[in-house]
């Protein structure tokens, strides 16, 4: 048995910014990867020797909450916190790249491309949408109940249990939500709003606006609220910029890394003992950023069982010659249900790279494919479809050849964030707070889907100054 000051478990890149910025410091910290990348989600996918990101992957950095410098602050409980510290998270970034601010985004609406309003807030849009007038008559008429109101979606009572459907009807009326909300939670997710809590919303890439706010803007009224803006790495996108942080962490004379999976977790007088299959790790400050339910069932414990939704994530990465992209779109989200994609991200141009070559992510759900074009998808059919898409957008050439196109599937890959989920998830959470108190929970275990990239370089800068100044 060996014995260790800091024994950090998982493969979250908040853990490795909790390793890496205590050993900086001096202190001697163990990282313990039970399987997996070092980064998880944000490690990517290196391809035939080209980096891609999973996605849409990118950081935002002018949120509208006053930014503070007092990490100590931080709530992971309380929804979108991060927004406090995102010039903390801009100042850690740029550690280890240059930032480049992407282009507007937009969305694909009736054959149409318009400024992005999902995930930009381009409230300038809302006036042009073919649906504007319905949407002026509608929420004109509209009397929110104060408890539902979108002002309460962060800490109000209703939203605990409130479901998306009811909150965007209320809030947006039946034609933006029809025309926006449903269509992208049918193609992204497969699911209906219905089945989505409505405070999780932004988990579905979806926004949750007031509708004091749409009236004015579907009216063509200014709003004072900017367009949320959106930057990216300019050499190797984010997961080059984790692969920078794992390349430290490995070589940093203050950290142990042992990838070995864990066998139980127990709590002695001592402190903590950590069962690996060829060694016992002892120490008094153990950090966990795995769910709860495996530090549970590591613990010998039962987690709850639960029912859970989970979708298909499905993605098509593409390389394509510059010169056979017609339209260059930082970011494209699609919401027309004759076409498959509903996300598609041009990596090379969030960066601002001058390559001659163009690396496109497509991001679709399969069994949305199926039901689109009555077939199993295959790689070879998928490539073809939604490169015919593609063209059928004006993005691409119709000659147009990848260079590198290749197809990644994880059946079932994403939970959707519903009542039971998270129930199960508070439940979990309680459980190993009673059997260990002393362990510190990030990324996966620190809050119900608090696992954004933001998320997890803040928690990991704010274990790390906590037990810095402890």
């Amino acid at each position: 048995m060996s014995t260790h000051d800091t024994v950090i478990v998982g493969n979250a890149l908040a853990g490795m910014v909790a390793a890496l910025e205590l050993a900086n410091q001096g202190k001697p910290v163990t990282l313990v990867n039970p399987g997996g990348p070092l980064g998880g989600y944000f490690a990517g996918f290196e391809i035939d020797g080209v980096m891609f990101d999973a996605g849409l992957v990118v950081l935002e950095l002018n949120g509208y909450l006053d930014q503070v410098n007092q990490l100590s602050t931080y709530d992971p409980h309380t929804r979108n916190d991060v927004g406090r510290f995102l010039n903390i998270v801009h100042a850690w970034a740029l550690q280890y790249t240059p930032l480049h601010q992407c282009d507007m985004p937009k969305m694909w609406l009736q054959n149409q491309a318009y400024d992005d309003v999902m995930l930009s807030n381009s409230y300038h849009t809302f006036s042009q949408l073919p649906f504007a007038k319905e949407s002026i008559s509608e929420l004109q008429d509209i009397s929110v109940a104060p408890d539902i109101h979108a002002r309460q979606k962060a800490s109000g009572h209703a939203y605990h249990t409130l479901d998306f459907l009811t909150a965007s009807l209320a809030n947006h009326g039946k034609s933006m939500h029809e025309h926006i909300i449903a269509p992208y939670l049918t193609k992204a997710l497969g699911v209906t709003a219905d089945q989505v809590l409505a405070r999780y919303h932004r988990i579905a890439w979806l926004p949750l606006f007031y509708p004091e706010t749409l009236l004015s803007s579907f009216q063509g009224q200014p709003v004072s609220l900017p367009p949320t803006l959106l930057h990216y790495p300019v050499s190797g996108g984010v997961a080059g910029m984790v692969k920078q942080v794992r390349q430290q962490l490995l070589a940093h004379p203050n950290i142990t890394y042992l990838q070995q999976p864990i066998q139980s977790v127990e709590k002695t007088a001592d402190g903590w003992q950590i069962k690996l299959p060829d060694s016992v790790l002892k120490t008094d400050k153990l950090v966990w950023t795995g769910a709860p339910a495996a530090l549970l069932k590591a613990s010998g414990k039962q987690p709850a069982t639960v029912q859970e939704i989970k979708a298909s994530i499905a993605i098509l990465f593409l390389r394509l010659k510059k010169e056979d992209v017609r339209k260059t779109y930082t970011l494209l989200h699609v919401l027309d249900m004759d076409k498959c994609a509903y996300r598609i991200t041009n990596q090379t141009a969030c960066a601002d790279d001058a390559n001659d070559d163009m690396n496109i992510v497509v991001e679709f759900n399969q069994a949305y494919f199926k039901q689109l074009y009555g077939e199993s998808p295959e790689d070879e059919k998928i490539v073809a479809v939604l490169l015919a898409e593609l063209v059928a957008m004006g993005m691409v050439t119709a000659e147009s050849k990848p260079l590198l196109a290749a197809v990644k599937s994880v059946p079932g890959g994403f939970l959707v964030p519903d009542a039971k989920a998270r129930d199960a998830w508070d439940h979990d959470h309680q459980a190993v707070s009673a059997l260990h108190p002393g362990i510190e929970l990030l990324a996966m275990s620190s809050g119900f889907f608090v696992t954004s990239l933001n998320d997890q370089i803040i928690q990991g800068l704010h274990y790390a100054e906590t037990r810095l100044n402890t």
